[in-house]
């Protein structure tokens, strides 16, 4: 092969670096921006050149703690909108659920939310670290994002369903309350699959029709109303 060939290749490699450096740079942390501002603009070049999203991916591997929670950030606000271009990087989100940074672990709960019913396979895979954030981790926001991910999941079928649900009985039982919000939404999905679950789901859903918190009243209302059906 030819010294131009290589040349070629060479010039190409150094051009795509540059490329992934740029967008990278282009990141809130990188920028100096304490805001989420800098990575919603580069969301938005992402959802018009979903191609950018390779790069952004890498940065999910990177040791700057900063920057991986801000390349998570970024899959959260694109999946909210198009969530069929972030599935296809369920799989290289998944490892940040166990970062030790609380905004990387909520960031990156939050984008597998969104497309828990698309990936399946891997949000499977991911229930035994769900199932830890919502029993230990001591962040309320990343519990609430972990549980809308299995109720994202529940979404999927009945067998989907089925798993989520013993996970989101537990999670009642446990926190009550407190995150009964995203656990009656999981329930609202699992009646889909398994209509069979009515009469429990009702019983467990029953006391929270007089909670403090109104939105969990509502939500308790709109599934109690369901199962009586």
């Amino acid at each position: 092969m030819s010294y131009e060939f290589f040349s070629t290749k060479f010039a190409n490699f150094v051009f795509l670096i540059y490329c992934i450096m740029e967008i990278l740079n282009s990141l809130s942390s990188r920028k100096g921006n304490r805001t989420e501002d800098s990575n919603k603009i580069v969301a938005e070049q992402c959802a018009a050149d979903p191609r950018l999203l390779a790069d952004i991916s890498i940065g999910l591997e990177e040791s700057d703690k900063k920057l991986q929670a801000d390349c998570a950030e970024v899959f959260t606000m694109v999946a909210e909108k198009r969530p069929e271009l972030v599935a296809p990087y369920a799989a290289a989100i998944l490892p940040l659920l166990s970062s030790k940074e609380t905004k990387t672990r909520w960031e990156a709960a939050h984008a597998l939310a969104y497309i828990a019913e698309f990936v399946p396979d891997v949000v499977s895979d991911a229930l035994p670290a769900l199932r830890s954030l919502i029993e230990r981790d001591k962040s309320t926001i990343v519990r609430d994002y972990a549980l809308d991910t299995v109720a994202g999941y529940a979404k999927a079928g009945v067998e989907t369903s089925r798993e989520a649900y013993s996970i989101l009985k537990s999670a009642l039982a446990e926190w009550g309350e407190k995150h009964a919000r995203q656990v009656f939404r999981g329930f609202n999905n699992i009646l889909d699959h398994l209509p069979g679950t009515a009469v429990e789901i009702r019983s467990l859903t029953k006391p929270y029709l007089s909670a403090q918190k109104k939105i969990v009243a509502a939500e308790a209302a709109k599934i109690v109303k369901r199962t009586e059906k």
